[in-house]
C-alpha cells in the first residue's frame, strides 16, 4: 500500500481512463438506481413473452404454453403417473389469437428459442419429479432450488408454469425435513450452481440503509440559491468562508430547508460494495472520497469514470492550485489543435465536479475548493479506511488525519471501514462532531452480509472455527461472544464444518433449550440461507449443556480430515516416495514386478508415511511453488509477508531450477542490466534536450493527460517553434534508444518450473485432483519490459518467469504499475506483497497467506483476511495461517485496541502534536 501523498504520474492518469467491466458497470448501475429506489431488484434472467415481446393477455399465456411447455408436461405425465393432478393445468387448448400476433409467432422456430426461465423452472421440476418417482432423495436438492428460484424477479414469466410449480411446491411441502435440509446445506447452498448464476441483483442491506439515510431532496433548489447569492456578491467576504458556522447556516435564513449534519459510523465486510457507495451518494450530494491508499482513489477513480461522473483530483497538493480535473468536470478549457476535443483544462474552475478524489494530505485544501463552488450542505465527506496507520503509536499521516478532523468544515461525514471501531467506543469523536455541528445526528450502520465461505486453515492443514479452539467450554463462551460482537468474522466460518457442528449437536440432544433446535431457527425455506445458519451455529454454541461439551470437543476434532491434503507422494526436492509396509524392525517396500527384465527407473526414495506426516507437521501447503502448488486453485494467491525478500528466495530456492538453466536466466538478465544502463544514460540526454526546448507544448493533464498546467490567456500567443538542430539530436538519441531496446533479451524457463503449468504438475503430482489448479499467463511483451526496468532485483524478474510479482514499495514506480496491471487481469500465479498492501487491495484473490512474521494487531487482520474472496461468485476459497497465534488474535477479545485509542485522541477536536 503506497501511503506516500503525492500527486499522479502519467501511468496512473492512463490506468483510470481504462473501462471497467460489463459486469461491474451492472453493478454500479444497480448502485446508482438504488439511491432513489433501496429495494430495487431486478434479474438478467428472461422469460418466453419478455423475449418475443409481445402483449400479455390470458389468450396469449394459453398458446405459448400449448406450444412449447404442453408436449413437454405431458411426456413427463407418462414418465411419472405419481404426479396425478399436480402436472394438470387449465390452459385453453384452442385460444383465439389476433392474425398479427400469429404470424409473428409463427415465425419463431422452437428450436431458435433460448433458454427461457421457464424452461429453466421446468428443467428443476422435471429432475424433482424423477427422483420422487424413483425414490431417490436427491429430489429435496431440486425442491429447495425450485423453492428459491421461484421467488426471484422475473417478469411475465407464463402464469401455467408457475401454477405447475406452485402445485409441486405445495404437494411436497409436508415432507420437507428441515434437518435433513440444513445437513445438506454445502450442496444445497454453496455449491448449488444454479441459485448462484440466477439469482437477482440487488443492494446490499448496508447500502440500502445509507442510502435512505442519506436524503437530500433540496439539492438542486439549495445548489441553485447558492449560486445566485454568489453571482450577487454575497459570499464576497471571503474571510467568513473561515468559520464554521457561517458556511453552515447559508441556507438556515432561506425558506429551503436545512439538511441536519450527520456523522455516519459505516461498517460492512470487504468485498461488499462499500467502497463504491460513494458513487451511488453522488447523484444526492457532491462528494469528497478521502483515501490514505492512494490505489483505492484511483479504483474509485476508474468506477466513477465508466460511469460518466465528473470527477477531480487532489493528491499531494501544497495548495488549491494543484487540484487537477478529469476534463469529463471541465467548464472552461482551450479546444485540442488537432482533435476539436478537450485540452488545456482551467482547474480553478470546479462548477461540474460530483466527486472529489483526494488523500489525506491534500483533503483541506480540497474541501474548501468544494465550498468555493458548493452550499456545505450539499457536500458529503467520505472517508475511507481513516484506521489506517492508526495500529501504530506514531506515524506521519497522524497530524494531517488530526488537522483534516478539526478543521472540518463539512456537516455531512461518512467514516467507512470493515474495522472501523463501533460506536460505543468512540465517544470522544462522537461528541466533538455533535459539539461543531449543533443537532447532528449520528447514524451506525453495521452490517454482516455472508454470501460465501472463506475458511480459515492453520499451519497443520485443518479448518479452523470457534468450537474447534478449546476443550474449555467457558472459553468457548467467550469466543463465541467475541464472535457475536464481529459478525463480519461470519465469512470465515467453513459452512461444511459449521453444519457437522450443528447436525452432531442436535441429533445427539446435546442442547440445553428447544428454542436452539433446528425446526424453531428454521420455520420456512426462506430462512435457510448461509447468513442464517452460520448465526444459528453461533447461537447454538451458547445453549450446549456444559457437561456434553468434552465429549462433543473430542468426537468433531479426533475424525476430522485435513482440508489441503498432504502431497506425500514426492518430497519437497522432487523424489518419488513409495509406500512401504513394515515387518518388524526391517522394512520390505512392495515389488510388483518380480521375475521381469530389469528396466532403467527413476530413483525413488523409501521412505515411512509417518515419517512423511510428521516432517510436514505444521507445514502444510508451504511449498508453493512445487508440491503445493496444485492446492491453489480457481484464481491468484496472495502471500502477505513482512520480510518479502526472504519469501521471494524461498520460492526460488524450492523451485529447484537446475545450475546450467539458472545460470543461462541470469546470464541473459545481466547482459539486459548493461544495455538497460546505456539506455538510461541515453534517455537522460534526451530530457536535458527537451529541458532546453523553450517552445514545447505541454498538454493538459486534465484530459487524461499528465504534467499539464491550468489553462491561462497567456497562453494564446505562445508558438510551437521548436529549433531544427534540438530536432536532429533528439531523433538521433531516439534512433539508437530504438536499436539499444531491441537489443533487449527475453527469457522464458521450461514449465516444469511455472507452477501449475502441464509439466510442473506431471512432475509434483500423481494421484491428486489437479483440474483447478490455476497457473500464470505472462505474456512476452511483458517479460520484456521486465527485463527492461534496472532498478528490480534479479531474483524479482527470476519470480516473473515463475508466474510470480511482488507487491512493495519499490523505488521503480513502471514495476509496480505492470504488477498492478497484471494483478488486475488476474494474469499472475501468486503476489508476494508487504504488509502496507493490506489496507484496499482490491484485487480478487483466491487464497491468502498470512506469514510467520507478521505483526498484526486484530483489526488489521480482519483487513488482511478480507483481501480474499472478493470476487462475485463463489470459488474454493482459503486463508491459510503459517502461525497459529493468529488464530486466536482473530477470536479472542482484543481490549486495548490502538485503533481506538488513537481515533479517540485523533479525532477529538483538540490539536495533537506528534514527534
Amino acid at each position: 500500500m503506497d501511503l506516500t501523498q503525492r500527486k499522479l504520474n502519467r501511468s496512473e492518469w492512463e490506468s483510470i481512463e481504462v473501462p471497467v467491466s460489463a459486469e461491474e458497470k451492472e453493478v454500479l448501475q444497480l448502485i446508482i438506481n438504488g439511491t432513489s429506489a433501496v429495494n430495487i431488484k431486478y434479474n438478467k434472467d428472461i422469460s418466453l413473452l419478455s423475449y418475443l415481446k409481445i402483449e400479455n393477455n390470458n389468450e396469449m399465456e394459453d398458446y405459448l404454453y400449448n406450444k412449447y411447455f404442453d408436449e413437454r408436461i405431458k411426456k413427463l405425465k407418462t414418465k411419472c403417473p405419481k404426479g396425478g393432478q399436480t402436472l394438470e393445468v387449465g390452459a385453453n387448448s384452442n385460444p383465439k389469437l389476433k392474425k398479427a400476433d400469429l404470424i409473428r409467432l409463427d415465425r419463431n422456430d422452437v428450436s431458435r428459442i433460448p433458454v427461457v426461465y421457464e424452461t429453466l423452472l421446468l428443467d428443476v421440476l422435471e429432475k424433482l419429479m424423477t427422483c420422487k418417482e424413483k425414490g431417490s432423495n436427491e429430489w429435496l436438492l431440486h425442491y429447495f432450488t425450485m423453492y428459491k428460484l421461484n421467488k426471484n424477479t422475473i417478469s411475465n414469466v407464463n402464469k401455467h408454469v408457475k401454477q405447475l410449480v406452485a402445485n409441486v411446491l405445495a404437494k411436497f411441502e409436508e415432507e420437507i425435513n428441515m434437518t435433513t435440509i440444513i445437513e445438506n446445506s454445502v450442496e444445497y447452498i454453496e455449491r448449488n450452481e444454479l441459485l448462484l448464476k440466477h439469482a437477482d441483483m440487488m443492494l446490499y442491506e448496508h447500502q440500502k440503509e445509507i442510502f435512505t439515510v442519506m436524503k437530500n431532496p433540496h439539492f438542486a433548489e439549495r445548489l441553485e440559491k447558492f449560486m445566485e447569492n454568489k453571482k450577487f456578491g454575497d459570499d464576497d467576504d471571503s474571510s467568513d468562508e473561515d468559520k464554521p458556522e457561517t458556511i453552515f447556516k447559508t441556507n438556515r435564513e432561506t425558506e429551503i430547508p436545512s439538511i441536519v449534519p450527520k456523522l455516519v459510523l459505516y461498517i460492512a465486510p470487504t468485498g461488499t460494495g462499500k467502497t463504491l457507495t460513494p458513487i451511488g451518494l453522488s447523484q444526492q450530494f457532491r462528494v469528497i472520497f478521502v483515501c490514505a491508499a492512494r490505489h483505492v482513489g484511483l479504483a474509485m477513480a476508474r468506477s466513477a469514470i465508466s460511469m460518466g461522473k465528473k470527477i477531480a483530483f487532489a493528491f499531494g497538493c501544497a495548495s488549491a492550485n494543484d487540484i487537477r480535473l478529469h476534463f469529463f468536470a471541465a467548464k472552461e478549457y482551450k479546444k485540442h489543435r488537432k482533435s476539436g476535443g478537450v485540452g488545456k483544462v482551467d482547474n480553478s474552475v470546479g462548477d461540474k465536479v460530483e466527486i472529489m478524489i483526494c488523500d489525506v494530505h491534500s483533503y483541506l485544501f480540497a474541501m474548501y475548493y468544494m465550498l468555493a463552488f458548493n452550499p456545505a450542505e450539499n457536500i458529503v465527506t467520505c472517508w475511507d479506511e481513516p484506521t489506517i496507520a492508526m495500529d501504530r503509536e506514531e506515524h506521519e499521516l497522524h497530524s494531517y488525519i488530526n488537522s483534516n478532523w478539526r478543521e472540518n468544515l463539512i456537516p455531512n461525514m461518512v467514516l467507512s471501514s470493515a474495522t472501523l471501531p463501533k460506536l460505543h467506543e468512540l465517544p470522544n469523536s462522537t461528541r466533538n462532531f455533535a459539539e461543531k455541528f449543533p443537532g447532528a445526528q449520528i447514524h451506525n450502520i453495521v452490517s454482516h452480509d455472508c454470501k460465501k465461505s472463506i475458511p480459515i486453515i492453520n499451519k497443520s492443514g485443518y479448518v479452523v472455527l470457534p468450537h474447534l479452539l478449546s476443550q474449555n467450554y467457558d472459553t468457548i463462551l467467550e469466543i463465541a461472544r467475541h464472535c457475536e460482537q464481529n459478525l463480519t468474522l461470519l465469512r470465515y466460518f467453513d459452512l461444511n464444518e459449521v453444519v457437522k457442528f450443528i447436525i452432531f449437536v442436535e441429533k445427539n440432544n446435546f442442547v440445553s433449550s428447544n428454542s436452539a433446535k433446528i425446526d424453531r431457527s428454521f420455520a420456512t425455506l426462506d430462512d435457510v440461507t448461509m447468513q442464517n445458519i452460520k448465526l444459528h451455529y453461533l447461537k447454538l454454541i451458547g445453549k450446549i449443556k456444559a457437561e456434553t461439551w468434552m465429549k462433543i470437543y473430542t468426537s468433531l476434532t479426533m475424525g476430522r480430515e485435513r482440508r489441503i491434503p498432504q502431497n506425500s507422494s514426492i518430497d519437497e526436492k522432487g523424489n518419488k516416495l513409495r509406500k512401504v509396509v513394515s515387518i518388524g524392525p526391517g522394512v520390505y517396500a512392495s515389488q510388483s514386478n518380480a521375475g521381469k527384465p530389469l528396466t532403467k527407473m527413476m530413483s525413488e526414495q523409501i521412505v515411512s508415511p509417518s515419517a512423511v506426516q510428521e516432517k510436514d507437521q505444521g507445514n502444510s501447503a508451504i511449498y508453493v511453488s512445487t508440491k503445493d502448488a496444485y492446492t491453489l486453485t480457481d484464481g491468484p494467491t496472495i502471500f502477505l509477508a513482512e520480510d518479502v525478500e526472504k519469501i521471494a528466495k524461498f520460492c526460488i530456492q524450492q523451485a529447484n531450477i537446475p545450475v546450467q538453466a539458472m545460470e543461462a536466466i541470469l546470464e541473459k538478465i545481466e547482459y539486459n542490466n548493461r544495455v538497460n544502463e546505456r539506455i538510461d544514460e541515453l534517455e537522460k540526454n534526451l530530457e536535458t534536450l527537451e529541458e532546453k526546448s523553450k517552445t514545447k507544448v505541454l498538454e493538459a493533464d486534465g484530459g487524461g493527460k499528465f504534467g499539464g498546467k491550468n489553462y491561462s490567456k497567456k497562453d494564446d500567443g505562445k508558438k510551437n517553434n521548436v529549433p531544427n538542430e534540438n530536432n536532429k539530436d533528439m531523433n538521433k538519441i531516439n534512433e539508437e534508444l530504438d536499436k539499444l531496446r531491441a537489443m533487449i533479451k527475453s527469457a522464458e524457463l521450461n514449465e516444469t518450473f511455472v507452477p501449475n503449468k502441464v509439466m510442473h504438475l506431471r512432475k509434483w503430482t500423481e494421484s491428486q485432483n489437479t483440474n483447478a489448479a490455476f497457473t500464470s499467463d505472462i505474456d512476452d511483451q511483458t517479460v520484456i519490459e521486465i527485463m527492461m526496468l534496472k532498478n528490480v532485483a534479479d531474483n524479482w524478474k527470476v519470480l516473473l518467469l515463475m508466474g510470480i510479482g511482488v507487491f512493495t514499495n519499490h523505488p521503480d514506480i513502471t514495476y509496480t504499475e505492470i504488477m498492478k496491471k497484471l494483478a488486475d487481469t488476474q494474469k499472475l500465479y501468486m503476489i508476494i506483497a508487504s504488509s502496507d498492501y493490506i489496507y484496499g487491495t482490491n484485487y480478487q484473490f483466491c487464497h491468502g497467506y498470512l506469514s510467520k512474521d507478521l505483526v498484526l494487531t486484530q483489526e488489521k487482520m480482519v483487513q488482511a483476511l478480507g483481501r480474499i474472496g472478493r470476487n462475485n461468485i463463489q470459488q474454493t476459497y482459503s486463508v491459510r495461517l503459517r502461525d497459529d497465534e493468529q488464530i486466536n488474535k482473530l477470536f479472542y477479545a482484543e481490549h486495548d485496541k490502538p485503533e481506538v485509542k488513537n481515533m479517540n485522541k485523533l479525532f477529538s477536536g483538540e490539536e495533537v502534536k506528534t514527534k
